[in-house]
């Protein structure tokens, strides 16, 4: 027989006598007295087994009744999961839709989210994003100030809001939208920094776009983004020297633009508005050295461009054309310079001229229709017909508004006149002629000739 067996029986017969020995010992008869009862005699241990008995039943009454009070919470609690995860299936399927562009089907999911849960957060701001994609902004204001009103430093909300405010053209209400969040996030919110940035910029309101930009440099610590703030940190400043410039202010303009070139040396439009500055100081000299300097340091033919320019509003066209006469024995790309001094001569009726400066670059270009269509017109104009058909031919395919000189070194965008700023990335500076070179055929390997003697 097992240990555990023997213990066992010893602990049961233990106990059996345990209770024998208690009854006899409380055999003593006991009087019970309760009101309005008559008396009951009763032995001790049967008032001591009745009090224990008591005892239990009330420990087993409150654990009965605490049971059924959890029983009834967990349910509660599995009920209110349940409709949890409703709302969220509900809202994810929101913002599935949303992601596919069907905006009407997301504003009716997050419509059945807040018809459960009013004050759901989230599902309030989508609702607010649906109805601004649909173009619905009064709405989506009312939507989206409800939820500021109830959270006032919810950012996402208050970034939708200003989205809206942008769409509905209330740009003072967009203003105050990013204000409120950068107020909230001064050193985090670099996304309202540059919404509000670029809001700014359609205004034109230069000194307070600067001061932003300024701060917006030290936010960034991406080596990448740093220098991308900083190209458009040296744009904010080329526009606030050129308001400076339109309300007379010359002597600031000119050291605006220096403080530009201070920063890039290569910034090509501070070179053209830096000429520009000091012509308007009446300081000539000065001019013509910063338009040199810039096609020097930069390469580029637009501060030579604006010096021509300058010598033309001048009535100096002799001048104009030794800016690239001058240029082409100091430089060995000609190409992008015989190009810009044959539009000068086809601009002041030299065709010849010009006729020849295209000609001897037409096959060091490919990709250039303006180039073919000057040439054509030119030879039209002196009646070889053939000639201009030939050229014409190239271009039947073409259409004349998409003869883009220049281009964006940055992102590609093309541009019929160099511009100070890129109309598809947003970047200054970066707009350039664009003259692919032609493609030089690959030389090939030709069988040895077979001599033969007669």
């Amino acid at each position: 027989m097992r240990v555990r067996t023997v213990l066992t029986i010893l602990f049961v017969f233990a106990f059996v006598w345990f209770v024998v020995s208690t009854i006899r010992l409380n055999e003593a008869l006991v009087t019970i007295q309760f009101a309005f009862f008559q008396p009951i005699d009763l032995e001790l241990w049967m008032v001591m087994l009745a009090a224990f008995g008591v005892g239990a039943g009330v420990i087993l009454f409150f654990d009965i009744a605490g049971g059924a009070r959890r029983f009834a919470r967990d349910r509660r609690h599995r009920l209110l999961t349940r409709a949890h995860e409703e709302v969220e299936s509900l809202y994810l399927a929101g913002l599935d839709a949303m992601a596919n562009g069907h905006f009407d089907k997301a504003l009716n999911r997050f419509e059945s989210v807040l018809e459960r849960e009013p004050d759901h957060e989230n599902a309030l701001v989508k609702k607010g994003d649906s109805l601004c994609a649909l173009a619905r902004y009064r709405e989506a204001a009312d939507t989206l100030e409800r939820v500021s009103r109830a959270a006032p430093e919810n950012l996402q909300a208050l970034y939708s809001l200003s989205d809206v405010y942008l769409g509905a053209g209330a740009e003072e209400r967009a203003k105050l939208a990013l204000e409120r969040i950068i107020q909230l996030g001064p050193e985090t919110t670099v996304s309202a920094h540059r919404k509000l940035r670029d809001l700014l910029l359609r205004q034109s309101k230069w000194e307070e776009a600067n001061s932003l930009q300024s701060r917006l440099v030290e936010m960034v610590t991406d080596q990448e983004e740093r220098e991308l703030e900083n190209a458009i940190a040296n744009g904010v400043l080329l526009g606030l020297g050129v308001a400076k410039m339109g309300a007379g202010q010359v002597k600031e303009a000119i050291l605006t633009f220096r403080a530009i070139l201070d920063n890039d040396e290569k910034f090509v439009p501070a070179y053209i508005r830096l000429g520009e500055a000091c012509a308007l100081d009446d300081d000539s000299d000065e001019a013509v050295r910063v338009w040199r300097s810039g096609y020097e340091v930069t390469d580029s033919t637009e501060p030579l461009t604006a010096l021509q320019n300058f010598y033309l509003r001048a009535e100096q066209p002799e001048e104009a054309i030794g800016v690239w006469k001058q240029a082409l024995v100091l430089s060995d790309n000609e190409v992008p310079l015989r190009y810009c001094l044959g539009k000068l001569h086809y601009r002041l009726f030299m065709l010849d001229e010009a006729l020849r400066e295209f000609q001897l670059i037409e096959d060091r270009v490919s990709g250039l229709p303006a180039l073919h269509l000057f040439i054509a017109r030119i030879l039209e104009s002196k009646n070889d017909h053939s000639g201009a058909l030939t050229k014409t031919k190239m271009l039947v395919a073409e259409v004349e508004g998409l003869m883009m000189d220049y281009a964006c070194t940055s992102c590609g965008w093309r541009a019929r006149e160099c511009t100070e700023r890129c109309g598809r990335c947003g970047q200054w500076g970066t707009i350039a002629l664009h003259l692919p070179a032609a493609t030089t055929p690959e030389p090939t390997i030709l069988p040895t000739p077979t001599w033969s003697t007669p």
